[in-house]
C-alpha cells in the first residue's frame, strides 16, 4: 500500500535505510580481513552472536567479540533488535548498508594503501565467490543444489557507448531499482526462510579505454608498473605492520547498499 499525502488519516511509509558514507576513518576498520569475513557472514546468514560467528569462521569468541566491538563502533553492524536482552549480544550487518569512494581514498596519500588493501580483497573475494558457483556447477551438475538453481543463477554481460555522465546517470538508476526490488527480501534470515539459500548479485559497470589495455599487456610483459594491490594487502595483513592483526588496528574499506558493497 502506498500513502497518498492528500490521506491525513493513512500511515506513511517507512524511509528506506540509506547507505552509510565511509569516512578515512572507518576505512580502516574495515581493513582487518576478519572484519571483512564476519560482515560477509552476517550478510549471508543474519544476526548472530560472537560466539556463534566464533564457530562458524574457525574463530574463538574472544576475538569475533572484539571485531564485533570494532565494527559496531564504525556503524557497520547493530544489535539487532529481534534478539534483545539475554546473556550475549546478537548483531547485525547495518540496514542500508553502507558506501565508499574508493577512487578517491586512492588517490589522497594518507588513505591509499588502506584502500588498496580493502578494495584489493573486496574484488578479489567477489570474483571468488562467482568462481566457486561456477566451478562447482561444472564439476558436480547432478548434485541437488545446481539442479535446483541451474535455472535461476544466471550472469549477463553487454557494451554500450556513453559519456561518463551517462554511465554515472545510469548506475545511479539501475542501483535504485535494485534497491527496490531487494526490499521485497529484507530481513529473512535461514530461520525464518528455511526453503531459501544466500544469493549474491554482483553489478559492475566500467569503462574500457585503450591506454588501461595497453597498461595491461605491458605490466604482463614485465616492461611497466602493474600497481602493489598484493604488496599492500601482504603488508597490512603482517603481524608486524603497524595496523597488522596482532596490534588491533582500525581499517576500513568502502561499499554500499545493503551488505554488498557499491565500490566507486
Amino acid at each position: 500500500m502506498r500513502h497518498d499525502p492528500r490521506d491525513t488519516d493513512a500511515e506513511p511509509e517507512p524511509e528506506r535505510p540509506q547507505p552509510m558514507e565511509v569516512d578515512a576513518l572507518a576505512l580502516r576498520g574495515l581493513a582487518h580481513p576478519l572484519r571483512g569475513r564476519i560482515l560477509d557472514e552476517l550478510g549471508r546468514s543474519g544476526p548472530a552472536t560472537a560466539t556463534l560467528l566464533g564457530r562458524r569462521l574457525g574463530e574463538s569468541s574472544g576475538s569475533t567479540s572484539y571485531h564485533l566491538r570494532q565494527l559496531s563502533r564504525y556503524g557497520f553492524i547493530d544489535e539487532d533488535p529481534g534478539h534483545p536482552g539475554g546473556r550475549e549480544r546478537w548483531w547485525r550487518a547495518r540496514p542500508g548498508g553502507w558506501s565508499v569512494a574508493g577512487a578517491d581514498f586512492l588517490r589522497d596519500p594518507e588513505t591509499r594503501q588502506v584502500a588498496s588493501v580493502v578494495l584489493h580483497r573486496y574484488h578479489r573475494d567477489r570474483q571468488e565467490s562467482f568462481d566457486v558457483w561456477n566451478a562447482y556447477a561444472r564439476a558436480r551438475p547432478d548434485a541437488p543444489a545446481v539442479r535446483r538453481w541451474t535455472s535461476a543463477a544466471f550472469d549477463f554481460r553487454g557494451r554500450l557507448r556513453m559519456t561518463p555522465r551517462e554511465a554515472e546517470e545510469f548506475g545511479l538508476e539501475l542501483t535504485e531499482v535494485v534497491r527496490a526490488m531487494s526490499d521485497r527480501y529484507a530481513g529473512r534470515t535461514p530461520e525464518t526462510h528455511p526453503d531459501t539459500e544466500s544469493v549474491q548479485l554482483q553489478t559492475a559497470l566500467f569503462p574500457e579505454p585503450a591506454e588501461a589495455a595497453a597498461w595491461a599487456r605491458a605490466a604482463a610483459e614485465g616492461t611497466g608498473e602493474s600497481g602493489d594491490a598484493d604488496g599492500a594487502a601482504t603488508a597490512a595483513d603482517s603481524p608486524d605492520s603497524p595496523d597488522g592483526p596482532d596490534r588491533r588496528a582500525d581499517r576500513t574499506g568502502r561499499r554500499s547498499g545493503g551488505t554488498a558493497p557499491d565500490v566507486r
